[in-house]
């Protein structure tokens, strides 16, 4: 088995333009039946809320992702989207009630030189990942297996005293041992470790949109449209909107 590290990092943002580092899925944590929902692709960095304008020669390769919603019942519904000043914009209109997966990939990434970057990991190649959820009604049903290479998921069996429950798996298995850190505007970040299960709980006193991400790193030399590089990171992350804790 390949050697891996992971970090699972949660974050909340101000908007500014900077370098650009995650893929993410932001849409209304819930929806009704025949009401169109957005959905927004925002390529951006995770540690603040600053988004990359679309029009940039890095988001210009960002744009090769897929994105696609899978209904409560596993249909998969594509989603063709349209490039705004800091967002990639579709729509889709659900027909069912429970609980829709959004999912994206982007494995279209150049091998990038990071030597001299704050991680210090040398000359990678890396795939992203995200992945959100909309509420349809008051039905919980949720497709099995909607996930991608590198998911994080939320638990539905939360520990009692905590709010959340989130799992990290990689192709579907659970990644254990894992640091996690979670943040939100106004909380001090915190650190949590997966258990043998690879899940964290936590307890979320303010409302508003969540995000988490996980990090592996392989150390697996390859090349990549025929530039070498040493290591292979996948990059997952997940939105999640909160309600207020009563």
């Amino acid at each position: 088995m390949k050697r891996f590290t992971l970090i699972l990092i949660g974050c909340l943002f101000t908007v500014l333009t900077t370098k650009a580092d995650s893929l993410w899925i932001e849409a209304n944590g819930t929806g009704q039946v025949g009401k169109a929902q957005l959905v927004k692709v925002i390529f951006g960095s995770y540690n603040e809320y600053r988004l990359q304008n679309v029009n940039t020669d890095d988001s210009k390769e960002a744009k090769d992702f897929t994105c696609w919603a899978i209904s409560p019942s596993g249909k998969h519904i594509t989603l063709n989207f349209t490039p705004k000043e800091t967002s990639y914009e579709a729509s889709f209109t659900p027909a069912e009630k429970g609980i829709y997966v959004l999912l994206l990939e982007n494995k279209q990434r150049r091998v990038e030189d990071w030597s001299k970057s704050t991680t210090k990991i040398g000359i990678a190649k890396q795939n992203y990942y995200s992945r959100t959820t909309i509420k349809i009604g008051d039905d919980e049903t949720i497709a099995k297996d909607a996930v991608t290479d590198l998911s994080i998921v939320r638990s539905p069996d939360t520990q009692t005293g905590a709010d959340v429950t989130l799992q990290a798996l990689l192709h579907g298995k659970p990644v254990p041992n894992a640091i996690v850190f979670l943040r939100n505007p106004g909380m001090a970040e915190q650190k949590f470790t997966t258990n043998e299960d690879g899940k964290v709980s936590f307890h979320s006193p303010k409302a508003g949109r969540y995000f988490a991400l996980v990090t592996l790193k392989f150390e697996s030399p390859g090349t990549y449209r025929g530039i070498h590089y040493d290591v292979f990171r996948e990059k997952s992350c997940m939105t999640m909107v909160l309600d207020e804790v009563k």
